[in-house]
C-alpha cells in the first residue's frame, strides 16, 4: 500500500439503545431531576426545624413541671415531718402532765391521810383527858368538821362537800346553845352564804363529756378539701403520642392552679395517709384538756379546747352532724369556769380554835390551883 492512499472511513458512533421497561438505569448515567425538587427539600428542612422546636418546648415544659412536682413533694415531706415532731412534743407534754397530776394527787391524798390521822389522835387524846365536860368534846368534833371543810375546799376545790361540812358544824353549834360561841356561828353563817354563791362546776360530768368526744374522734368525717387529690391515671389509649403528652401537660398545668374564695379559711392540702395524724393530734388536745380539767388549770383547759375546736373546724366536715355536735359540745365546755375564785372559810375555824385554847388554859389553871397546897 502506497503512502498516498486515502484513510479509511471512521466508525459511526453508537446510538444509545432505548431502556427496556422496568430496567434500572446504569449507575454511571445521570438521572433526570424532577421538576420542583429544590422546593421539596426546603419544605422538609423547615418541617424538621419546627419538629425540633416543638420537642425542645415540650422538653422544657416537662422539666419545669417535673421540678415543680419535686418541690411540692419535698414541701409535703417537710410539713409531714414538722407535724410528726409537734405530735411527739404534745404527746411528751401529755405524759409529763399525767405524771405531775399523779404525783400531786398522791401527795395531796397522803397529806389528807396524815391530817386525818393527826385529828384522830387528837380526838383520842382529848377523850382520855376529858374530866366529864362533854362540851369540850362536842366543840372538838365541830372543829374537826370545820378543818375537813377547809381541806376539801383548798386541796380538792370541792365546794359541795365543804358546804355540807360547814352546815353540819352549824347544826352542832346550834344544839350546844352556848352564847360564848355566837361569834363562831356568825362567821360560819357568812362562810356558808359565800360558798352557796360560789359556782360549783360539774368536773366529773365535764370529764365524761371529754371522754365521749375522744371516743368519737374516729367517727368524725374529714373534709374533702383537706385531702390532697391523688394523681390521675395514665393517658388513655386514644391519647397516645404527642396528643398524650399535651394532655399530660394540660392536666399538670391545671393542678398548679387553685381557686380560693374570699372570706373562707385556707385549708392546707394533706395526703390521705395523714388522716391518722389529724385524728391523733385532736385526741392529744382533748386528753390535755381533760388533764387540765382535773387539775383545775383554767388557762391550759381553755387553750387546748380552743385548739381542738379550731382543728375540727379546719380539717373536718363541718356539714356533718357528728362534727357539728362536737363543735357545739366544745363551745359548751368552754363556757364553764372550772376554777372559780373560792372564799376564805378559815375564820370560823380560827375563832373556834381560839375558844378551845382558852378553855384548855382555864382547865389547866383550875387544875393547878386545886393541886397547890
Amino acid at each position: 500500500m502506497s503512502e498516498s492512499s486515502p484513510p479509511k472511513n471512521p466508525p459511526a458512533p453508537k446510538r444509545p439503545t432505548p431502556a427496556k421497561a422496568g430496567a434500572k438505569p446504569a449507575d454511571n448515567q445521570p438521572q433526570p431531576r424532577p421538576p420542583g425538587d429544590k422546593q421539596g427539600k426546603g419544605g422538609r428542612v423547615w418541617l424538621t426545624l419546627f419538629t425540633l422546636v416543638v420537642l425542645a418546648a415540650i422538653g422544657a415544659g416537662g422539666y419545669y413541671f417535673w421540678h415543680a412536682l419535686q418541690t411540692t413533694r419535698h414541701q409535703l415531706s417537710t410539713d409531714q415531718a414538722a407535724l410528726s415532731q409537734q405530735l411527739e412534743a404534745l404527746s411528751h407534754r401529755t405524759d409529763q402532765l399525767d405524771q405531775q397530776v399523779t404525783m400531786s394527787v398522791t401527795d395531796d391524798i397522803q397529806a389528807l391521810k396524815t391530817q386525818q390521822q393527826t385529828l384522830e389522835d387528837s380526838i383520842v387524846n382529848l377523850r382520855s383527858q376529858q374530866t366529864g365536860d362533854s362540851r369540850i368534846w362536842d366543840v372538838e368534833e365541830i372543829a374537826t368538821l370545820l378543818q375537813l371543810a377547809n381541806d376539801r375546799l383548798h386541796l380538792e376545790k370541792a365546794v359541795a362537800p365543804s358546804l355540807a361540812a360547814l352546815q353540819a358544824a352549824d347544826r352542832h353549834l346550834q344544839a350546844l346553845k352556848n352564847p360564848a360561841l355566837l361569834e363562831v356561828r356568825r362567821q360560819l353563817a357568812e362562810e356558808i352564804t359565800a360558798l352557796r354563791a360560789t359556782p360549783n362546776p360539774d368536773i366529773s360530768g365535764m370529764a365524761l363529756s371529754l371522754d365521749a368526744l375522744i371516743k368519737g374522734i374516729d367517727h368524725l368525717p374529714i373534709a374533702s378539701a383537706a385531702l390532697q387529690p391523688q394523681p390521675s391515671g395514665s393517658v388513655t389509649t386514644s391519647e397516645q403520642g404527642w396528643r398524650g403528652v399535651v394532655h399530660d401537660l394540660w392536666e399538670k398545668l391545671k393542678s398548679l392552679v387553685s381557686i380560693q374564695h374570699h372570706g373562707q379559711a385556707d385549708r392546707p392540702l394533706l395526703a390521705p395517709d395523714q388522716r391518722y395524724f389529724l385524728r391523733q393530734n385532736l385526741r392529744l388536745n382533748l386528753e390535755a384538756a381533760r388533764i387540765a380539767l382535773l387539775r383545775r388549770d383554767s388557762q391550759t383547759y381553755q387553750q387546748t379546747l380552743r385548739s381542738a375546736q379550731e382543728w375540727i373546724a379546719l380539717y373536718f366536715d363541718n356539714a356533718a352532724a357528728s362534727t357539728a355536735g362536737a363543735l357545739q359540745e366544745l363551745a359548751h365546755l368552754q363556757q364553764t369556769d372550772i376554777a372559780p375564785s373560792l372564799p376564805d372559810i378559815s375564820g370560823s375555824l380560827n375563832a373556834l380554835q381560839t375558844w378551845l385554847a382558852d378553855q384548855q388554859t382555864r382547865q389547866v389553871d383550875q387544875t393547878s390551883g386545886t393541886t397547890q397546897p
